[in-house]
């Protein structure tokens, strides 16, 4: 049917909101790879090319980049998150 997404988290330990997007995907049971900005080298150039962003938590998801975290600390984009993983829902559920 439809081909497994690879999913990468590009985050560090010491980011409290890549905590949050951490325990979000492993509640959901959601496979993925983390890929810390501290030790994998060229990762930050990358997400900084990438995004025209400096901050993380983000997610990739396939090859598209989503951001994982609202700036300002508003409510986590749980909905962004589930879209670009599950794609379009069906309205007839």
């Amino acid at each position: 049917m439809t081909e497994k997404l690879r999913i990468q988290l590009y985050s560090a330990p010491w980011c409290p909101d890549c905590t949050v997007a951490t325990r979000f995907l492993d509640g959901r049971g959601i496979e993925y790879e983390v890929v810390n900005i501290d030790e994998v080298e060229g990762a930050a150039e990358r997400l900084e090319q990438e995004t025209g962003k400096k901050g993380i938590p983000f997610l990739v998801v396939g090859d598209q980049w989503v951001r994982a975290y609202t700036p300002g600390g508003g409510a986590f984009p749980e909905e962004e998150i589930l879209r670009a993983i599950e794609g379009p829902r069906e309205s007839s559920r």
